[in-house]
């Protein structure tokens, strides 16, 4: 008898626990007791709809509810992490999108294994046409005593396609960035070609330029980009540019400043595993001439040099126009665009303009600059 009361007993305790992890969830979600780690990306907040007749009798509520409901559970969060974790562990794959998971755990976003392989190739004609109207705006640039430099950023597929999974093997076909190389030569448009140089220099570099799980160029190579980009644009005008200096680097195994942005972009439960990464402290030295406004016209690759304060530090204050459409530092106060400028007045407080791509933009390369300077600088 006595050994029955103990079994009823511990079912009694069991059901309690078991009642007890089943109301954690809504628990959690009403008091927020818990500290749960966040998710990284762009992640909206769930917002509670508005209820009243009209929503309710047409189903309008009750869908947003459940979605707001979904979404504002209690260690939601916790609960992607795991997800994702086992379908990392399981088969070696990632729940973000556009990622693919590499040989030996690197990372790469897709569209710069499009690149390598040519698949997002726009056609040489379309790429001579466009390098035509770059020639035409360097020269209306420089009859306005200004520069234009295209510069020609590298992609993580091209610089490790060693490691790409054997799922994506096959013929390379022509690039957007051999025939951007062809053209810019031919039609004698300044360039910088970033991206072979990071090949050349790939096994003798003393630091690693790329990490396995970022997507953006590491921290160590930026540094000796840009002082590449500083001294070239310096050899194109009479200009003189504060000048980099690293003092010294720090080895570290931490994946930080950007360096795992892919990885922490999948939301796991624990890091991927890397190599040490270099991480430069820098000086720069400012020249006694005055400040040279310089501007960028870029994709994502010009985040971290902008996060660094090149823009104020180096480039005179100049501004980032992310895709050529947000403006930045301007989008900190409020939201700004380009199309919120006075387009003829921003160019003409620059002396110098940079178009910037990585390879695996290419296709949509200079997103839009062109058609808008001939716009407001019309061909006569």
């Amino acid at each position: 008898m006595a050994k029955s009361n103990k079994i009823e007993t511990s079912k009694k305790i069991l059901f309690l626990l078991l009642l007890l992890v089943l109301c954690l969830p809504i628990l959690q979600m009403k008091t927020k007791f818990a500290k749960v780690k966040q998710l990284n990306g762009a992640i909206a907040e769930p917002v509670y709809p508005t209820f009243n007749y009209d929503s309710l009798e047409k189903g309008v509520f009750q869908e947003k509810f459940e979605k707001y409901f979904n979404e504002d559970v209690g260690f939601r969060p916790s609960f992607i992490r795991l997800n994702n974790q086992l379908k990392y562990w399981l088969y070696n794959k990632a729940q973000a999108n556009g990622v693919l998971i590499g040989k030996e755990g690197y990372l790469y976003e897709y569209n710069y294994i499009k690149a390598y392989y040519g698949l997002n190739y726009i056609g040489k004609d379309s790429i001579e046409n466009n390098v035509k109207r770059l020639k035409y705006i360097q020269d209306k640039l420089a009859s306005m005593n200004k520069t234009l430099i295209i510069v020609l950023a590298p992609g993580k597929g091209s610089f490790y396609p060693e490691y790409f999974p054997d799922s994506c093997n096959r013929k390379i076909g022509p690039t957007n960035t051999q025939f951007y190389i062809k053209y810019l030569k031919k039609h004698q448009v300044n360039f910088v070609d970033l991206k072979t140089w990071f090949l050349k220099i790939k096994k003798s570099s003393k630091y690693p330029l790329y990490s396995k799980g970022g997507i953006h160029w590491s921290k160590y190579g930026e540094v000796i980009a840009f002082d590449t980009l500083v001294k070239f644009i310096e050899s194109k005008t009479n200009l003189d540019f504060p000048n980099i200096s690293i003092t010294s680097v720090k080895i570290s195994d931490e994946k930080k400043d950007g360096d795992n942005d892919i990885g922490d972009g999948m939301n796991l439960i624990f890091r991927n595993p890397s190599f040490p990464m270099g991480y430069p402290e820098i000086v720069i030295t400012q020249p006694e001439m005055s400040v040279n406004k310089t501007s960028f016209i870029s994709d994502s690759y010009y985040w971290g040099a902008f996060n660094r304060g090149f823009s104020t530090s180096i480039f005179g204050n100049g501004k980032f126009w992310f895709y050529n459409n947000e403006v930045y530092p301007d989008n900190y106060e409020k939201p700004t665009t380009v199309n919120d400028l006075n387009f003829s007045q921003e160019i003409n407080e620059n002396k110098v303009i940079v178009l910037m791509s990585t390879d695996a933009n290419l296709d949509r390369f200079p997103f839009g600059f062109i058609e808008l300077f001939m716009k407001y600088f019309p061909p006569r």
